[in-house]
């Protein structure tokens, strides 16, 4: 990963990069106890994954989630870069009229900016939907999709969706094996909360296709999934977030009793949360690749459709098995870091989806 000074010890190492040195510090220190990762652990998994992590991260702002001491103590957000950062670490100066001040958000540009900011504790980073050239239009659209913390209630059994066990004349269509069948309903107990947000996320995949653009998904490193798809830069944050209420409200009234857009959490009954305000400027989101603070060090990863339909849970990506899955996939993501996709209205989906009966 990096060479040893003379002057280290063995918890220390520099990495060195063009004209830029970094001290990488507390290499023993265990960062995830139950997987028994140490800091150092953490360290060589960026560097191995930055190719593919890299391009999702160049020319967005940083919020840095910093857990100095390891996933098991503190932590916090940094949005501002402090004043010891290096004069070689770009930043990039965002005016908060709310706080009366410049935010310095943190860039990574190479590999010596990405170890720099993982070695201060930096376990998790969250990125903008639009890039610094263009700082008030996203170009690219990204959904979190979360299992709420309670099932819903089974809604009760209707003609179109016969009661458990009842016999049905038509052979039963083949469906996604993450999705409940027929006879379970919506958010049926066999879920998974995992499965349960992949649910969704078919369902928003099918509206989106519907209105030209086909997303790609991912597991969020913790409960839920994420859906992406480029957008073509004409959109500023205002406009792309009418555009996704429209779309979230077509879709609620389809699933009233799977999905939500309510706000608050006493009102939700168990349902998915659909969140339209995380397309605002300054909101955040959890680019593919990067570490989460769980106790098994799982990793953000992309997937295909056909691997969604099939994972009970995103427990198998972690820093030890994606580095491999890598080496083997690529960057499924790829698409997101390579321009719009096309001028296909996110609008168009909510016209063009028809209404439950």
């Amino acid at each position: 990963m990096a060479r040893k000074s003379p002057q280290a010890s063995d918890s220390e190492r520099v990495f060195r990069l063009g004209g830029k040195e970094v001290q990488l510090t507390h290499l023993d220190r265990l960062y995830y106890p139950q997987a028994g990762l140490t800091k150092g652990d953490i360290l060589d998994y960026y560097l191995t994954v930055s190719p593919y992590l890299l391009p999702h991260l160049r020319g967005r702002p940083l919020t840095l989630e910093r857990w100095p001491e390891g996933v098991e103590d503190g932590s916090f957000f940094q949005k501002d870069a402090s004043p010891y950062f290096p004069p070689w670490l770009r930043t990039f100066p965002v005016e908060r009229k709310d706080h009366q001040k410049v935010v310095h958000y943190p860039l990574a540009d190479d590999a010596a900016d990405l170890l720099y900011l993982v070695n201060l504790g930096t376990l998790t980073f969250h990125t903008q939907m639009a890039r610094i050239d263009d700082p008030e239009h996203p170009d690219i659209m990204v959904l979190d999709v979360d299992p709420p913390e309670v099932p819903p209630e089974a809604p009760p059994a209707t003609p179109q969706e016969p009661p458990p066990g009842a016999r049905s004349e038509k052979r039963p269509e083949a469906r996604n094996p993450a999705l409940p069948g027929p006879s379970s309903g919506a958010g049926g107990s066999t879920l998974t909360p995992f499965q349960r947000a992949a649910e969704v996320a078919f369902l928003l995949r099918e509206a989106l296709k519907q209105a030209g653009f086909d997303p790609l998904v991912k597991t969020s490193g913790k409960r839920g999934v994420h859906l992406a798809f480029p957008l073509t830069g004409d959109l500023d944050y205002s406009q792309a977030r009418v555009q996704l209420k429209e779309l979230f409200a077509s879709l609620v009234k389809r699933h009233p009793r799977l999905l939500t857009t309510d706000i608050r959490k006493a009102k939700r009954g168990g349902r998915v949360y659909l969140d339209a305000l995380r397309m605002s400027p300054g909101a955040t989101i959890v680019p593919p690749y990067v570490t989460r603070p769980t106790p098994e060090a799982t990793v953000s990863t992309p997937v295909t459709w056909e691997e969604l339909a099939h994972l009970q849970d995103g427990l198998a990506f972690t820093v030890l098995t994606v580095p491999a899955r890598l080496a083997w996939t690529g960057d499924l993501w790829a698409p997101l870091t390579r321009g719009a996709e096309g001028s296909a209205s996110v609008a168009a989906t909510a016209s063009s989806t028809k209404e439950a009966p």
